[in-house]
């Protein structure tokens, strides 16, 4: 079997749909304007919804242990 990958849905900034994040290979995170944040993967740069702090959390899973059982809406049924 193959290596386990790890996916975050998130929903993208100020566009329809969702994008799945690899938090793996994120290399850096930055406040954006409005209720945005901007996830860089290198020179690569994928825009979310959501507050610097709520989109740290997501990636780093504190957002889990902060929120308790309300995280469950943060990621997608498995």
């Amino acid at each position: 079997m193959g290596p386990i990958v790890k996916l975050i849905v998130m929903k993208k900034g100020g566009e329809p749909g969702n994008v799945a994040i690899n938090p793996d290979r994120v290399t850096h995170v930055r406040t954006a304007s409005g209720p945005f944040t901007d996830i860089y993967f290198g020179e690569h740069r994928v825009a979310v919804e959501g507050s610097f702090a709520q989109v740290v959390a997501r990636l780093t899973g504190q957002a889990e242990a902060e929120e308790g059982a309300n995280a469950k809406s943060w990621f997608p049924a498995r």
